[in-house]
C-alpha cells in the first residue's frame, strides 16, 4: 500500500514540460471532455460555487471554471507553476476571481479564507503525495456540508498492464516488491500510482460518497502510434467518453475520475 517512504513531489524543474505532455494535444483534450462531463450536473445546478484547486498547477481546470463565474482558490506548492498560471489569469482579466497562493495541499485546511468550499478539486496530486490517505482528510476538512470533492488519481493498475505489454516482469515484479514506481528525476511517471480500492477505502473513512466515478483515457494510450494516428481525433474522443464509465474499460485508464460527495 501507499507508504511514508516517498516525499512529496514539487515540479518547479519540470513545469515546462506540463503544458504540453500532460495537458496538450489529445490526452489532455481527453482529460477535460471527462471532467465536464462529470461537473456538469454540479455546475448547471449551481449559482456561482467557491472553489478550491489544491495542487492546481498552471490551472487548467479550475482557470476555466473562474471564467464561468465561479469564485477560485488556486494552490500549489510549485512557484513555477503559479508563475504559469498568474499569465493565464490575467492574459484572461480574472484576477477578481481567482486567488493564487504558494502552499502546499496539507497546509490548506487551515487556512479561515479555504473552508467551507463548495467544490474542493485535487487533480493528478495524490500519486504524487507521501500521505494520500491523509491528504483525504485534509481535503475534506475544507468542504462544507453537502460540499463536493473532485478527485483524480494515476492508476497503478494502467501502470501494471503497460509493463505486462512490454514483457517487462522484472521491472514489475520490482516496483510491486520495493513499492518505487516512478522512474528517473526528471520522469513524469509517478512514484505513487494508487489503486482504486485503496481509495475508496479512504473516502469512505472520511464520510464521502462516491457520485461519478470515470476513467481517463481508458484505451487512447494502448493505441499503437500509427493506428491512433490515422484516426479522426474526435472519434477516439467520443469512444473514450462512451467507454470511460464501463467496466473492465476504466479500471485500465491511465486517470481515474472520483466525483464525492460529503
Amino acid at each position: 500500500m501507499a507508504s511514508d517512504q516517498y516525499s512529496d513531489r514539487n515540479f518547479d524543474d519540470l513545469a515546462h514540460r506540463f503544458r504540453n505532455r500532460i495537458y496538450g494535444g489529445l490526452k489532455g483534450d481527453i482529460r477535460l471532455a471527462v471532467l465536464n462531463r462529470d461537473l456538469a450536473p454540479l455546475l448547471a445546478e449551481a449559482g456561482s460555487l467557491k472553489i478550491v484547486d489544491a495542487g492546481g498547477g498552471q490551472g487548467q481546470f479550475a482557470i476555466d471554471l473562474a471564467q464561468g463565474g465561479h469564485r477560485v482558490y488556486l494552490a500549489d506548492i510549485s512557484a513555477q507553476m503559479l508563475e504559469q498560471a498568474a499569465e493565464r489569469v490575467k492574459e484572461r482579466q480574472l484576477q477578481e476571481r481567482v486567488t493564487l497562493l504558494h502552499r502546499s495541499l496539507q497546509e490548506l485546511y487551515q487556512v479561515p479564507e479555504l473552508q467551507g468550499a463548495d467544490l474542493v478539486i485535487c487533480h493528478a496530486v495524490m500519486e504524487w503525495l507521501a500521505e494520500p490517505k491523509r491528504a483525504v482528510e485534509q481535503l475534506r476538512a475544507l468542504l462544507k456540508p453537502g460540499g463536493y470533492l473532485s478527485l483524480t488519481f494515476y492508476n497503478r493498475r494502467a501502470l501494471e498492464f503497460r509493463l505486462l505489454q512490454r514483457g517487462s516482469f522484472r521491472q514489475l515484479d520490482r516496483n510491486i516488491d520495493t513499492g518505487h514506481w516512478g522512474g528517473h528525476p526528471g520522469s513524469l511517471t509517478p512514484q505513487n500510482p494508487l489503486l482504486l480500492e485503496w481509495v475508496q477505502d479512504w473516502l469512505a473513512q472520511a464520510g464521502l460518497t462516491v457520485v461519478a466515478h470515470s476513467g481517463i483515457r481508458c484505451f487512447h494510450d494502448f493505441m499503437t502510434p500509427v493506428i491512433r494516428d490515422k484516426l479522426p481525433a474526435a472519434a477516439i474522443m467520443e469512444k473514450e467518453l462512451e467507454f470511460s464509465r464501463i467496466d473492465p474499460y476504466r479500471q485500465l485508464a491511465r486517470y481515474v475520475h472520483l466525483l464525492c460527495r460529503l
